[in-house]
């Protein structure tokens, strides 16, 4: 009698865990998590990013990046998916980009992101400053910027564009970056220079 029960608690367990991982799999559109009056973004689980209502959405841009891993030739590849919104109540447009980047691979990770902190809605975001031109030739900033022109949007010459970024796990991340139309002095850096990653395989070596 105990075979038998053991044997249906197993099967339980079974079906259980095909379902959790059906409905893990069945994600919803990255575009839904914006519904319009929301005040409230969640990019990353229960962490919300506050949404003035000024900014109006334009859309949603799907970009593969290769990242670079500081001590290896090899490009990994990483998938970003960003919520784009333009605010035109002062003058030249300025833009919102809410992005979470997932790691295609599972043999590296992220380095920790060092440098100034703040804090938005309780969680610690690195904040940095850069400049950008409207004409970059970056293929994933072109792509953000042939979007927004497509809908009809002209936009300035040259961008301020502030970079908060955070690592909630070691093979995701969440970034805010915010257009101003003025200039800056640093470059915004490409997605494999912001951020470089190393893999799990050096990290075993050095612990074990």
């Amino acid at each position: 009698m105990n075979h038998h029960l053991h044997r249906r608690i197993f099967i339980l367990a079974m079906i259980t865990a095909l379902l959790l991982l059906a409905s893990a799999c069945s994600t919803t559109p990255f575009s839904g998590r914006y519904q319009p009056g929301v005040d409230t973004i969640f990019l990353w689980r229960g962490e919300p990013i506050p949404l003035e209502s000024q900014w109006r959405y334009l859309g949603e841009e799907k970009i593969s990046v290769r990242g670079e891993i500081w001590d290896s030739f090899l490009t990994p590849v990483d998938e970003v998916n960003s919520l784009v919104f333009v605010r035109e109540d002062k003058g030249a447009p300025e833009f919102l980009i809410l992005s979470r980047v997932m790691k295609t691979s599972q043999i590296e990770i992220f380095r920790y992101l060092g440098g100034t902190k703040v804090v938005i809605e309780g969680y610690p975001y690195r904040e940095d400053s850069y400049a950008l031109s409207s004409d970059t030739t970056d293929p994933e900033y072109r792509r953000y910027l042939d979007m927004i022109r497509a809908a009809g949007i002209a936009p300035a010459p040259a961008y301020k564009v502030r970079v908060l970024d955070r690592l909630p796990v070691d093979t995701a991340m969440v970034r805010i970056m915010e257009l101003s139309p003025r200039g800056g002095h640093r470059q915004l850096p490409a997605y494999g220079k912001l951020y470089p990653q190393e893999r799990l395989e050096l990290l075993q070596r050095r612990f074990f």
